[in-house]
C-alpha cells in the first residue's frame, strides 16, 4: 500500500479525534503493569509478580502482561535473576520462557547472517526448555504453550511437532487470540496457502492479519476473494477489537472505500496502540497519515 503524499484533509472535520490527542500508548489503563514494568527496570521484581497474579484464568489479559513484562525482561533481566533467587514460581518460569523469545528476536534482528542465525536458534531452544518447564509448573497454563508456538515457527518445527503443541494450546484456551496471530507466522513459514487455510478457519480478523502478513509479497492479496469475504464479514459485526479494526481499515483503504475507513477510524478513537500499528516502525505517524489520506480522498470522491 502507498500512501498518497499530497495534502491532507483535516481529520477533526471529519469527527474524528484531533491528531494531538492519537496515542500508541496507555499505561493508564493498566497503572499496576505500568508500575511493574517501571520497576522491574530498576532491579524490582516483587510488582511484576503482584501484576502477574490476578492474571490467572484470563489467559488473553496474562498473554498481555506477560509480554508486556517479557519485553523488559529480555531488555535487562537483573529483576528476573533477582525474582529466581528470591522466590521462584510458575509466573517468573513463564516470564522467563516468553523473555527468551524477544532475546531470540532481538538477535536475528533483520539480519538472516549464520552467525545471527546460529544465536536465534540457540536462544530459542533455551526458550523451548524454558517454555517446558513452565509448562510443568503451571499445567493448565496455556501461556507457555503460546510461547511454544512462537519458538515452532522460528525453529522450524514439523508440521507433526507443531500440532502436538497446537492440540495442547487448544485445549486450555481454544480462543487464545495471541496464539493465533503466532500461528499465522509459523504457517507463513510453509507456505502462503496454508496460511490462510489455517486463517480462514480461525475467522475473519485472522484472515485480514494474515493478508497483511502477506502484502509485502502479493500486494493483490487484498482483492482476492477469501479476505474480501473477510473484510465484509467484518463490517457486518457489531463487536470489533481495536486490532481487528486497525485490520480493517487497510483492507478498506486498499479497496478505496475510505469513507466507511473512516468509520473504523472514528470507532477506533485516539487508538493508535496495538496491532497492525505497532508492526510499523512509527505507529502513530502511521495511522495518522492512513487516517488524514483517508479523509482526503474520501472528500475527492464526494
Amino acid at each position: 500500500m502507498v500512501l498518497d503524499p499530497t495534502r491532507h484533509a483535516d481529520p477533526e472535520r471529519w469527527g474524528l479525534v484531533a491528531d494531538a490527542y492519537v496515542r500508541d500508548f496507555f499505561p493508564e489503563e493498566d497503572p499496576q503493569l505500568a508500575h511493574a514494568v517501571t520497576a522491574a527496570s530498576r532491579g524490582q521484581w516483587q510488582p511484576a509478580a503482584a501484576a502477574m497474579k490476578p492474571t490467572w484464568g484470563d489467559w488473553d489479559h496474562r498473554a498481555r502482561v506477560t509480554l508486556a513484562l517479557a519485553r523488559e525482561g529480555a531488555r535487562t533481566d537483573e529483576w528476573l535473576t533477582r525474582w529466581r533467587d528470591e522466590q521462584p514460581d510458575r509466573d517468573l518460569a513463564v516470564l522467563d520462557a516468553a523473555a527468551w523469545v524477544l532475546v531470540a528476536k532481538e538477535i536475528l534482528g533483520d539480519s538472516d547472517e549464520q552467525d545471527h542465525l546460529a544465536g536465534f536458534h540457540r536462544v530459542l531452544h533455551r526458550a523451548e526448555r524454558a517454555a517446558q518447564h513452565a509448562a510443568e509448573l503451571a499445567p493448565q497454563d496455556p501461556t507457555p504453550w503460546w510461547t511454544l508456538v512462537q519458538v515452532a515457527g522460528g525453529l522450524s518445527f514439523d508440521q507433526a511437532r507443531f500440532a502436538e503443541i497446537w492440540h495442547e494450546l487448544l485445549g486450555r484456551a481454544p480462543r487464545h487470540r495471541a496464539a493465533h496471530e503466532a500461528a499465522l507466522e509459523y504457517w507463513a513459514g510453509q507456505s502462503a496457502a496454508v496460511m490462510l487455510d489455517f486463517a480462514a478457519n480461525a475467522g475473519p480478523g485472522l484472515v485480514l492479519r494474515a493478508a497483511f502478513l502477506l502484502e509485502d509479497d502479493d500486494p493483490l492479496i487484498w482483492r482476492t476473494d477469501l479476505v474480501t469475504g473477510a473484510m465484509e464479514r467484518l463490517l457486518a459485526e457489531d463487536e470489533l477489537s481495536n486490532e481487528d479494526r486497525g485490520h480493517l481499515v487497510l483492507a478498506l483503504y486498499d479497496h478505496n472505500r475510505f469513507a466507511e475507513a473512516i468509520e473504523q477510524f472514528r470507532a477506533l478513537g485516539n487508538r493508535a496502540d496495538g496491532a497492525p500499528w505497532s508492526r510499523f516502525e512509527d505507529p502513530r505517524g502511521t495511522f495518522l497519515e492512513y487516517r488524514a489520506n483517508s479523509c482526503r480522498k474520501a472528500a475527492l470522491k464526494h
